[in-house]
């Protein structure tokens, strides 16, 4: 059982915006379109949702690429949403829309109907308390980097000359390999049941 001294207020709605909910309110893009939910969201049932209860989650998020595992950074976010038809909606919009000309979105009071949490250590674990039984959704933002090897020219070319200065043969060039890496984030989140009192629900969101 993890253990770990809340600093945050778990009831509080902060000002950060999560790249997973796009607030309607951010100025627009230019020539991008924006689709949202059909499904209406009811601010009233979602907060009643993130009401106080006894029950605890405790987890892990990570997301492995190129045979590496990758977790999200000491203190990154995690956020928890209760997971209502407008938010169903809109995971499964950001599936199919997500390009710089159509993207999904949701509504500002949607993306503001959340707990947040910080991850307590390097390898993505993270601790949500005092939630009642129901159904919720939890996602954080997972960096991994791409690195790529090129061979570039380290130092003058020899080439084998004749007695008249002409070269015979290519010569030889030589090389060395220099590595660039890229830094890419990807959204990582699973809808997690939480049921019983006075529990704690242990989970791994991985992909």
């Amino acid at each position: 059982m993890l253990k770990i001294n809340h600093s945050f207020k778990p009831r509080t709605c902060c000002s950060f915006v999560f790249l997973l909910c796009f607030c309607l309110g951010v100025e627009a893009q230019k020539n991008v379109e924006y689709v949202l939910p059909t499904s209406a969201f009811n601010k009233e049932e979602a907060y009643k949702m993130l009401d106080e209860g006894n029950n605890s989650i405790e987890g892990t998020i990570s997301l492995k690429k190129r045979g590496y595992v990758n977790y999200p950074g000491y203190l990154s976010t995690v956020l928890l949403y209760p997971v209502t038809p407008h938010l169903t909606e809109f995971i499964e919009l950001n599936k199919k829309y997500n390009s710089r000309k159509k993207q999904a979105a949701m509504t500002k009071e949607a993306a503001m109907v959340r707990i947040e949490t910080k991850t307590i250590d390097s390898k993505g674990n993270f601790v949500f308390t005092n939630l009642k039984p129901g159904k919720y959704y939890i996602v954080s933002l997972v960096t991994w980097e791409k690195v790529r090897a090129n061979k570039v020219q380290s130092g003058p070319v020899s080439a084998n000359y004749n007695m008249l200065g002409i070269q015979m043969g290519g010569g030889h060039v030589p090389t060395e390999t220099r590595y660039e890496s890229q830094a890419y984030e990807k959204e990582v989140g699973d809808y997690i049941e939480v049921s019983g009192n006075n529990k704690i629900t242990t989970v791994n969101i991985a992909q």
